[in-house]
């Protein structure tokens, strides 16, 4: 049961005519809030959807002049939303449940444990399952490129170039030819001043 419960017609005008125009939507939520505040003696104010959607309902430059709020307090929270609107269920509070003797709470644990349990059982096989799986397809597709790899140093391909390995081993110059994508280098020649 709340302790208080009240409906105030709250006027915006005078709080968010001090703001620039682009601001009096957040301005009039401030006033809001404040008169909350100020009204219900508590810090802790939640504003509800309908109440937010009336305040910008023409946009955050033409807010209405006043608004009017059924509010609810119960111990320091205070929940305010639009006196009309269509779904109240804003204001509510969470119900606690009542005491229950000690062996009933504990019967009905346990058999949620126990369900719980199961299903966790369950699922964590199933994962482990697809794990294997996933390790696996990734353990063949690892083989095959390597299988892949070794077959072209085999055949003495290395960037899509042929050569052969004892070659580049006697010549550096082939293998330098040979990492250059197969573009021999060019050699600068420089030409002598002819003497006249």
């Amino acid at each position: 049961m709340p302790e208080l419960e009240r409906v105030y017609n709250i006027p915006l005008r005078k709080g968010y005519r001090k703001a620039p125009k682009y601001m009096r939507a957040n301005k009039a939520i401030i006033v809001i809030r404040e008169f909350l505040q100020r009204h219900m003696k508590s810090q802790n104010v939640k504003l509800g959807p309908y109440l937010n959607s009336e305040v910008l309902k023409h946009g955050r430059k033409n807010v209405p002049h006043h608004v009017e709020v059924k509010v609810i307090k119960e111990k320091e929270v205070v929940k305010a939303e639009l006196a009309s609107a269509k779904d109240l269920s804003f204001l509510e509070f969470e119900k606690k449940e009542e005491k229950k003797g000690l062996l009933s709470k504990l019967a009905g644990k346990k058999d949620k444990i126990e369900v719980s349990e199961t299903e966790k059982v369950k699922e964590e096989k199933v994962e482990k399952k697809e794990d294997f799986e996933k390790e696996k397809i990734k353990i063949e597709t690892d083989k095959k490129e390597v299988e892949k790899l070794a077959k072209d140093i085999m055949k003495g391909k290395l960037r899509g170039k042929e050569f052969d390995e004892k070659e580049a081993v006697k010549s550096p110059r082939k293998s330098l030819e040979a990492e250059t994508y197969g573009r021999p280098s060019k050699k600068i020649q420089h030409k002598k001043p002819k003497k006249e």
